[in-house]
């Protein structure tokens, strides 16, 4: 193996461990798959911090789909008769709170909102303090659950299904209500179903390939009920998960900000001038899973005046990936640090980020505004009704 990968790996940036890279992973894979290896917890933290960034895979010159190895490589210890050798994320305590919380979003909903409420009470910090691992992972300064308010046009131009996603549902309502205002703004007829679930993506890069795959499954069967012809996704991570839907159930997806792009100058309504200055953020789900990397530059540059300034670093992950700031927080916030410091040196009116993980991960470290693109889109349009 030629290890080009290696430098562009985060974890491997931490430690400088061969066995928290790439290649180092991928021998630790062979390994156990040709029985050489036996599955301990070494092997187990080698593997289950990776990030599944997926860096690697865009400069690989053979093309090695690294993603999946290590997916289906956790789903191997996963069924491991050896308990400390399984995914830290199938620890009863993790499944408990990923099955009972994060993935209901009405009660991650409920839960989020005290939290907001306390915040504004002044008692944030001491609730961080008193939720531990789950505190340190809360944004200091929670959205607020209000959206811009667009009116729209009469729905003559087709019918879009929302997938807003459990987390993204719960803690970025705003992001949600500004998708769907900007495609009635369009003239599409917008189709929210109350019984759509998780994603499944905590699921697949948890060890659990089969539950991911039934979360798609019944995602798909809400879906088709609806008569849409796309379903838009609130968020860059849900989409790389359930863009999975195209080749299983024919079912088209698209990132909400994809779906922007996509349309033609003569569905756009106006947009008005926005004087602020928001730093940009692209996850990596956007730019090595959906190789859309310039996708959320392109759509606010259309804003008049706003301002846009890249953060330093944008190739190399935050640490936020899905649970890992849950489970690993000390690397993950080794990982935002720089990226901190970047923003802080911008000095920005607010952080703009297409992954709902990625924006809380950031909202956690500093008292920072963190949107989606897709909102600025929104005040926007109002800005040019008013």
């Amino acid at each position: 193996m030629c290890g080009i990968c290696v430098p562009h790996c985060p974890t491997f940036s931490l430690t400088g461990n061969e066995a928290d890279g790439p290649r180092g992973r991928i021998s630790l894979m062979l390994g156990i798959s040709q029985g050489g290896l036996e599955p301990d917890a070494s092997v187990r933290h080698h593997l289950d911090t990776c990030l599944t960034c997926r860096a690697c895979e865009t400069v690989c010159p053979s093309g090695v789909r690294y993603g999946r190895l290590v997916d289906n490589g956790r789903a191997r210890l996963a069924q491991t008769e050896t308990p400390e050798a399984r995914p830290r994320a199938q620890g009863k305590p993790w499944r408990l709170l990923r099955d009972q919380l994060l993935t209901r979003r009405r009660r991650l909903g409920m839960a989020f909102g005290l939290y907001r409420t306390a915040t504004r009470l002044g008692l944030g910090g001491m609730v961080r303090r008193l939720a531990g691992p789950i505190g340190r992972a809360l944004p200091r300064r929670p959205a607020d659950p209000v959206g811009t308010p667009i009116s729209g046009i009469e729905p003559t131009r087709g019918s879009v299904g929302l997938f807003v996603g459990c987390t993204g549902g719960a803690m970025n309502a705003p992001a949600a209500r500004a998708a769907e205002s900007v495609m009635r703004a369009m003239g599409y007829r917008v189709v929210t179903p109350g019984d759509q679930v998780c994603c499944g993506a905590m699921h697949a890069h948890g060890g659990e390939p089969a539950a991911a795959s039934s979360l798609r499954a019944r995602n798909a069967r809400v879906f088709a009920g609806k008569d849409v012809d796309t379903i838009a996704v609130v968020g860059t991570a849900c989409r790389s998960e359930l863009g999975a839907l195209e080749t299983e159930h024919g079912i088209k997806v698209r990132e909400i900000t994809e779906w922007l792009l996509e349309r033609p100058s003569d569905e756009w309504p106006a947009l008005g001038a926005l004087d602020q200055h928001v730093a940009v953020h692209t996850p990596c789900s956007q730019r090595n899973h959906l190789k859309s990397p310039d996708a959320t530059r392109q759509l606010l540059e259309r804003i008049p005046r706003l301002t846009l300034t890249d953060i330093d670093g944008n190739a190399r992950c935050c640490g936020a990936a899905g649970l890992q700031a849950l489970l690993y927080p000390e690397e993950a916030e080794r990982l935002r640090a720089p990226k901190l410091e970047s923003i802080a040196s911008i000095r920005p009116d607010a952080v703009v980020s297409a992954n709902v993980g990625c924006a809380t991960h950031f909202a956690a470290g500093a008292d920072l505004e963190v949107r989606q693109p897709v909102e600025l889109i929104a005040e926007s349009i109002a800005a040019a009704k008013s």
